[in-house]
């Protein structure tokens, strides 16, 4: 004899709570091949619990002139950088990325986003700024 259930396995989540906590550590250092971005990979959603369909994190990027940091446009998407990990036991824990693409004199400012598979992102980063020097 089979047994019937719902499959429920706990009360309903609210959609909005199921999204990455923000990065908070988010780093900007220069190094011999550009401006390296360093930072921790998010465990929990915003409702505490552990995150499980971690897919991306998306690199955004705006750059103004350094003798006019309020001038420039907003925020754009400058990569993507996939979580081919997730589902595995072992997991990357910290995650880097590059920007090459700099001229000279220009302030660039950062944020991340993490992505879940299902397209939901967290809420941006924490702001670095570094300006290019070359």
């Amino acid at each position: 004899m089979l047994a019937a259930g719902c499959g429920r396995k706990g009360p309903p989540r609210v959609p909005e709570l199921l999204a990455p906590a923000a990065i908070a550590d988010l780093t900007a250092r220069v190094d011999d091949r550009g401006i390296r971005l360093g930072w921790s990979r998010p465990r929990v959603a915003l409702d505490g619990r552990k995150l499980t369909d971690l897919a991306a994190f998306v690199v955004l990027r705006k750059s103004t002139r350094a003798d006019c940091l309020e001038c420039g446009s907003g925020y754009e998407e400058r990569a993507v950088i996939d979580v081919e990990d997730e589902g595995k036991f072992l997991k990357r824990s910290e995650y880097d990325y590059t920007d090459r693409d700099l001229r000279a004199g220009t302030v660039y400012r950062y944020r991340v986003l993490a992505r879940l598979s299902d397209g939901s992102a967290s809420g941006p980063s924490n702001e670095v700024s570094i300006e290019w020097r070359p």
